[in-house]
């Protein structure tokens, strides 16, 4: 059976178009990079392509949404000279007011080089605005929407441009940022913004809280003496001035009109007479769940408060803590008090960056559990290069050990077997793997070692590449997959050997989170989300299809990619119990990815008695066609696991 690919726009290493404009060779220079350049209309699907987008000028009218997109690849390596692109920054200029006809251009810059672009055009066929909706980026050839720390976007249209920061070459690094325009005449609102102070006027290094609103405004930025303080619509937050300082709020609505207010906070410049003598942090940047170490040390004070994002962690005048930050930027500070009522302050800002598991290693079910020992299986999707690979286990979610490391190249399946482990205890495991130069880790699973008088059916050897004489293949149409979704299995097998296996029996394993709903046959187990399907013996080139449904319920936080397995366990000639494995692979849906199509089993739960009679008569027959196929199919493939290229959806 075909695979049906849904994802329809996005990119991963890039083969086909170079670049429209002559510029710096340090930007899209290489024979098989995108352009530079291109737009779609998201509401009629015209101009979006894969990798590369195909079209420099699209029709639209009143209501449309436009995308326009800009790729980005720093080829100096291909030249001979890699170097970093400092300073990156992607500029977009779009033609304002009403016309029949908006053009849109702009450059990507940087310290090394810069490369112009554009214009691509949206053609009306009555005089429309064009309006400004928003951006995201696609950093280091990955499918996760995101944003520069501390931007909103709308730079990238009203300034100097969006912050991309440093670029290093090669295609690992390559990327494309999305700009959503609105067309239609229809007038937003003007913005308004307000901003206060509870105190006015405050003691050196004491605390002002400062609080805002806005109406009708697409963003909003709250800056200060040292910088941007937020980016929330409307909010409040405490600033600590230690001279008089002026904070305002800049609003902007959907035509790029800005509105802006502010508030003055004096200071009284009290002296203290004591000291911070230290106050800093054993790492500025950590992972997330990980801990950081505060110390600090005073002079000639009287008392002294330690305080983060959750409040105070200590009153102690010296001494250590540990804290552990959330994701994102966190600030802790220091207050000390001196006799004289004067006080002096200190503050530091950990950065934790947020695990993002399963990005190129993915944890997958593990297989031959015995009473001693289980096979951990899983998946690497780096796509090229050498990575180092290895399992972490333990008997708590800590993990504390790990198997000996192997390197592995390209997507493959990477498994380990563990011996010597105790009867009726539970084992965490995950897969890690080297990724574009970081550690990626998969999600966390577990197993249970059976006990003494516990019956199990034991998975025995798993059996891959020409050895094998069962061909298993697990498909399902989507790519993204998000809560309310339903999504269908395809799961096909067959004995391309030349003796008969018996016994078997094929296991579909879904994610948590997932629920099956719908089997052509075999019994759900929603305890370990597992679907068993007794088989006839297996004689030489017999097979068959099984279709299952699903619904999905939840999306685990923070993953990247969601793996559904197939197992079927049979009997070799030679008495020894095996197992074919494969797997398909989909990615959580953001808000921007979309089902394209129709559901295969759409609305099976309302079927009568003869609806149900014509979809076994239909079931039949894709089944006797695939085994048409079977028959057709001369060298048919031993094993897969579907690995989905990494793409880019690019609206929002």
């Amino acid at each position: 059976m075909k695979k049906i690919i849904s994802a329809v726009f996005g990119f991963a290493i890039m083969f086909a178009g170079q670049s429209v404009f002559a510029a710096s060779p340090l930007w899209n220079s290489a024979s098989n990079d995108c352009p530079t350049v291109n737009i779609a209309n998201y509401s009629t699907q015209v101009g979006y392509g894969n990798p590369c987008w195909n079209s420099t000028s699209v029709s639209a009218s009143a209501g449309d949404s436009i995308n326009v997109r800009v790729y980005y690849h720093n080829a100096s390596d291909l030249l001979g000279y890699p170097i970093n692109a400092t300073n990156v920054r992607v500029v977009l200029n779009a033609s304002s007011g009403s016309s029949t006809n908006h053009s849109i251009s702009g450059q990507i810059v940087s310290d090394q080089g810069s490369i112009p672009f554009g214009p691509v055009n949206v053609t009306l066929s009555s005089a429309q605005t064009l309006s400004f909706g928003g951006t995201r980026w696609y950093p280091n050839q990955g499918s996760q929407a995101s944003l520069p720390f501390g931007q909103s976007g709308s730079e990238i249209i009203n300034g100097n441009g969006l912050r991309l920061g440093t670029v290093a070459p090669g295609w690992s690094t390559q990327g494309s940022v999305v700009v959503a325009f609105a067309v239609g005449n229809t007038q937003t609102a003007s913005c308004s913004v307000s901003i206060n102070a509870n105190q006015t006027s405050v003691t050196s290094g004491n605390p002002a809280t400062l609080s805002w609103t806005s109406n009708n405004c697409t963003s909003a930025t709250i800056s200060g003496p040292t910088g941007t303080i937020s980016n929330s619509l409307n909010g409040s937050q405490v600033v600590y001035p230690t001279s008089t300082s002026t904070y305002t709020i800049t609003g902007n609505n959907s035509n790029g009109v800005s509105q802006t207010q502010s508030v003055t906070v004096n200071v009284n410049q009290q002296v203290s007479n004591c000291t911070i003598s230290n106050f800093n942090a054993s790492s500025t940047s950590v992972t997330s769940g990980q801990g950081a170490t505060l110390s600090w040390g005073t002079n000639n004070c009287t008392s002294a408060t330690i305080s983060g994002p959750t409040g105070t962690i200590s009153n102690s005048l010296s001494g250590s803590q540990t804290v552990y930050p959330g994701n994102g930027s966190n600030t802790y500070r220091i207050n000390a008090y001196g006799s004289n009522g004067g006080n002096v302050s200190q503050e530091i800002t950990i950065y934790t960056n947020q695990v993002v598991n399963n990005v190129c290693a993915v944890t997958t079910v593990a297989t031959n559990i015995s009473r001693t020992g289980a096979t951990l299986n899983g998946l690497v999707t780096n796509g090229s290069g050498s990575s180092n690979t290895y399992f972490e286990y333990g008997p708590t979610v800590s993990v504390e050990y790990r198997t000996a490391g192997r390197f592995v190249s390209g997507n493959m399946n990477f498994s380990e077997t563990l011996t010597g482990l105790p009867s009726n205890a539970t084992y965490y495991y995950r897969l890690v793997s080297e990724c574009n130069g970081n550690i990626s880790r998969g999600a966390l699973d577990f197993f249970r070692t059976s006990g003494a008088t516990q019956q199990v059916i034991v998975q025995g050897t798993t059996v891959v590449g020409t050895a094998s004489p069962i061909m298993l293949k697990i498909e399902n149409r989507y790519q993204y997959i998000g809560v309310g979704d339903t999504i269908e299995y395809a799961v096909t097998f067959k004995n391309i050997g030349k003796s008969t296996l018996t016994n078997p029996v094929l296991q579909i394993m879904v994610p948590k989170g997932i629920t099956l709903t719908n089997a052509t046959r075999g019994t759900y187990s929603s305890d370990t989300n597992t679907l068993t399907v007794p088989l006839p013996n297996l004689l030489p080139g017999a097979g068959d299809v099984l279709f299952a449904q699903g619904h999905v319920d939840s999306i685990p936080d923070n993953t990247a990619q969601i793996v559904t397995t197939a197992v079927l366990v049979y009997t070799a000639p030679n008495t020894a119990q095996e197992n074919a494995i494969a797997y398909v692979l989909n990615g959580p849906k953001d808000g921007n990815n979309l089902l394209g199509a129709a559901a295969l089993f759409g609305g099976l739960g309302s079927l009568s008695l003869v609806g149900w009679l014509l979809l076994a008569i239909i079931i039949l027959a894709l089944v006797l066609l695939a085994r048409k196929m079977f028959e057709k199919n001369s060298q048919p493939t031993t094993s897969s696991h579907a690995v989905p290229t990494p793409t880019h959806t690019n609206h929002f």
